[in-house]
């Protein structure tokens, strides 16, 4: 006999970026890291961690984190 739980549990909603209306996903900038070595950072004001894991590696990144990414050193914002 199975148990229901596991199989409801592969069936339960995903959340976080996955539901986001293309309006809502569009709000959030992309940032790209161009230096060297890998670049881990905290956003100011969600405390969201963005982990740039090597050169040109793109991270979407929370609006309210947007302004303070700018002042990080090899950090550039793009358009995906």
């Amino acid at each position: 006999m199975c148990c229901g739980k596991k199989r409801a549990t592969l069936t339960a909603p995903v959340t976080g970026m996955a539901q986001r209306s293309p309006e809502q996903a569009a709000a959030y900038p992309f940032f790209r890291y161009i230096g060297n070595t890998a670049l881990t950072t905290v956003g100011v004001h969600t405390g969201s961690i963005y982990r740039f894991a090597a050169k040109g590696a793109v991270q979407q990144v929370h609006p309210k984190d947007a302004e303070s990414m700018q002042d990080i050193p090899n950090l550039v914002e793009c358009k995906m």
